[in-house]
């Protein structure tokens, strides 16, 4: 790489420190070209450490050789230094030693900070003890001459954060996690072919699996892929087997709506003796049950790929995905510090951050950026939905908060003296003015997160923190009716399914729109009860949703007019 490459390649993130910090960028860059070699030493290239620091980072470090003095001879000894996901770690790490300093000093680099002459930051640098060699100083001003590098020492046209990285994170290495088309053997005692709905009960080492007669599932659903059940069974003289089967940890194979022998883990049996004996069972999906009790012990960070994140929280699992929406359309995400969680929660965070949809087959994980489709079905009160309720709230609505990242070493356990890592970021809502009240804004609760170590990972948490838009949540009875002309006409729906809802009464109309159906609540094994439907309407804001109370209430005054004309 040329010289002028290498100073382009670090510009940017300098120009970021000068910014947000007031640290040369002329200074930093030209300490890059020194200690690096032009990025071109083994610890650049190795661990993108830039500047000799040594310990580690995050966990991550690589060995090197270096001088050291024992028994007052000049010997060669391994040491740790700090290994980076890029090189823009590398430089806000050294901007984090002129912030704060020494642990014996916190105020050893103070003259570097705020100064406007690049001699007199280097000169204030070989003052401090910076670097032995007595010409450092020289060095970097000649640099600094020769590359021109003053006309970085501007903030003009840098943007608050940088698009991407200067230099991409290296992704790790993680084996994949993606189908091979081989599915994993379930119990081979459950019946071939599945001609109607079925619930069986297996003992967990399998050798026993029978059909649990007398039980009616209720299975909740959604685009998260996270499904449990709930029944209950009573005990009589033909069921023994079955009933007693039905245990902690012992395993159930459902058939549901979309997918056959569905495997769940029961976590949870009451036992009720009055008149009868019965028992009230529950059960989660072996998506839930086992990923509940993996626990990631690593973390990994840097702009990582759906693809990455996925592999790193599913290692050591028998799950794998498949992707049903092209891969492109997930956008990299920066991480710091992801994991040390249980993998349910871990998979929880990955759906939030690269706006994920699951569907779950046993161990086979569909990935949709946005599952389902519009159908030719309308929900009609007068017809098949008995019933409706629409809440719409604005309580937890935020327009603005502030974030607390991870805590300086040493800093004081006084929560008023609390030193972090990168002062306090507060993030407003670009869309703040529309949601004022009293012509206040709407404060969140402070988010706080020891992960973050980084301003930019602080504020990309932030803005999904902070949610100005009142929560509307459309809850629907929905009655099945056979009808055979309809059914020529009228789509089948499923969960990620958007479908016309329209609630009408005498009064006139209570809620008509487009909606998409999130999570369904249904009895797999007996299609002909009523299932609970929720839907999610596309985002509105607040002003929206008052014109659409106000045309309501025109539209009934209208229909009020009318009727008093015809008596």
């Amino acid at each position: 790489m040329a010289n002028t490459d290498f100073i382009k390649e670090i510009a940017g993130d300098a120009q970021q420190i000068y910014k947000k910090h007031r640290i040369l960028a002329s200074l930093i860059i030209a300490q890059g070209c020194l200690e690096s070699a032009w990025g071109t030493s083994e610890l650049a290239t190795k661990g993108h450490n830039l500047f000799g620091m040594k310990g580690e980072y995050n966990g991550q470090y690589v060995i090197m050789q270096t001088w050291e003095v024992i028994n007052g001879e000049n010997v060669q000894v391994p040491a740790k230094f700090r290994k980076y996901p890029s090189w823009k770690e590398s430089i806000q790490d050294l901007a984090n030693l002129y912030l704060n300093g020494l642990s014996w000093d916190k105020n050893h680099y103070k003259a570097v900070v705020g100064e406007t002459d690049y001699q007199k930051a280097t000169a204030a640098l070989v003052k401090a003890g910076y670097a032995t060699d007595p010409n450092y100083a020289t060095k970097l001003n000649s640099l600094i001459f020769t590359y021109k590098l003053t006309k970085y020492d501007t903030t003009e046209g840098v943007p608050d954060e940088p698009s991407n990285p200067s230099t991409p994170d290296p992704e790790p290495d993680i084996p994949s996690k993606e189908y091979n088309g081989k599915d994993i053997t379930l119990n081979q005692n459950l019946p071939k072919d599945v001609y109607f709905p079925q619930l069986h009960v297996s003992s967990q080492d399998g050798n026993q699996v029978v059909e649990v007669i007398g039980a009616d599932p209720d299975l909740l659903d959604d685009t998260t892929g996270k499904k449990d059940i709930e029944f209950t069974i009573t005990r009589t003289a033909d069921n023994g087997i079955e009933y007693d089967l039905l245990i902690n940890d012992n395993i159930l194979y459902l058939d549901e709506k979309k997918f056959n022998h569905q495997k769940y883990f029961i976590t949870m049996i009451e036992v009720d003796q009055e008149k009868t004996l019965s028992k009230k069972v529950s059960a989660s999906h072996v998506f839930v049950a086992v990923l509940n009790n993996h626990y990631v012990e690593e973390t990994i960070s840097g702009t990582l790929t759906v693809r990455k994140m996925l592999d790193f929280t599913l290692k050591g699992t028998k799950f794998s995905y498949i992707f049903k929406d092209k891969e492109s359309e997930f956008k990299s995400v920066e991480q710091e510090n992801f994991g040390e969680k249980f993998a349910n929660e871990l998979i929880s965070e990955i759906v939030e951050d690269y706006g994920l949809e699951l569907d779950v087959d046993n161990y086979k994980i569909y990935i949709y950026k946005k599952m389902g489709k519009r159908i030719n079905h309308t929900l009609d009160s007068r017809y098949n939905m008995p019933g409706i309720k629409i809440k719409t709230s604005t309580e937890g609505c935020s327009t603005r908060a502030r974030g607390f990242g991870a805590i300086k070493e040493n800093s004081s356990t006084d929560s008023k003296k609390t030193e972090y890592v990168f002062e306090p970021v507060l993030y407003k809502h670009p869309d703040e003015d529309k949601f004022l009240l009293d012509g206040m804004p709407r404060w969140a609760e402070p988010l706080r997160d020891e992960r973050y170590k980084k301003e930019s990972s602080m504020m990309t948490a932030l803005k999904k923190y902070v949610n100005p838009y009142p929560k509307m949540e459309i809850e629907v009875d929905y009655e099945y009716i056979y009808e055979p002309k309809l059914l020529e006409i009228q789509e089948d729906f499923w969960k990620g399914d958007t479908l016309h809802v329209l609630a009408d009464t005498a009064y006139g109309v209570t809620y008509e729109d487009d909606v998409r159906l999130l999570s369904i609540q249904y009895k797999p094994l007996n299609p002909y009860a009523k299932p609970t439907l929720n839907f999610a309407n596309f985002r509105k804001d607040i002003q929206d949703i008052r014109m659409e109370q106000e045309k309501r209430l025109k539209d009934q005054k209208r229909y009020v007019q009318k009727l008093r004309m015809m008596i």
